[in-house]
């Protein structure tokens, strides 16, 4: 019973059928995107503070990722995704005056990301289990260990280096606000488990 239970989950001849690129990309509101990291780059463009931070550096930079990637058939926004991470480039650079468009571009980028790899302390689910990626306390950047949430001690599971099998059978990353019940974000138990 459990290999056939096993085998149609593999096998399921339900498959959804795939989506088009257009719902692709509404799917991952890519064309919002774009819209938005085009008005960074009039905002970066029209600064007036070029000779502080290195903000000319950044904008450079800036600019030439945004066409590449703009270019690319299937693209990475992983540059993009560093440089609006919250007090990182961008807000270094830009300050208040571009802290909305810059949360914006960070929870678009963001959700993509999430959803191409494990990165730590994502919120994801899988069986009706909802659990948390583990930092890795190796020296490499191989997540995927999973911290289930419940009372449990070690409730652990590794899925790392199988982000395509996890969601193959059914795994995916839910909204990051989500409030987990017995652990934190880290993985550790909550004192009260509530």
């Amino acid at each position: 019973m459990l290999i056939k239970s096993i085998f149609k989950r593999i096998f399921n001849s339900d498959k959804p059928k795939p989506i088009s690129k257009t719902e692709y990309w509404k799917l991952w509101e890519l064309y919002e995107l774009f819209d938005d990291l085009h008005l960074a780059e009039r905002l970066l463009e029209d600064n007036q503070l070029e000779s502080i931070n290195g903000i000319q550096e950044f904008k450079d930079q800036f600019i030439e990722e945004l066409y590449e990637v703009e270019g690319d058939n299937v693209a990475d926004f992983t540059r993009i995704w560093e440089w609006f991470t919250p007090n990182k480039q961008w807000d270094i650079n830009m300050g208040i005056q571009g802290r909305d468009l810059g949360a914006r571009i960070f929870y678009r980028t963001d959700r993509w990301k999430r959803n191409r790899e494990f990165l730590p302390e994502t919120i994801v689910s899988l069986n009706d289990e909802i659990g948390v990626v583990l930092k890795s306390n190796e020296d490499n950047d191989f997540w995927g260990l999973i911290r289930w949430d419940t009372p449990e001690e070690n409730d652990i599971e590794d899925w790392r280096g199988m982000f395509g099998s996890f969601l193959q059978i059914g795994g995916r990353v839910i909204e990051q606000d989500y409030k987990l019940r017995f652990i934190n974000r880290d993985g550790t138990l909550k004192d009260n488990g509530l």
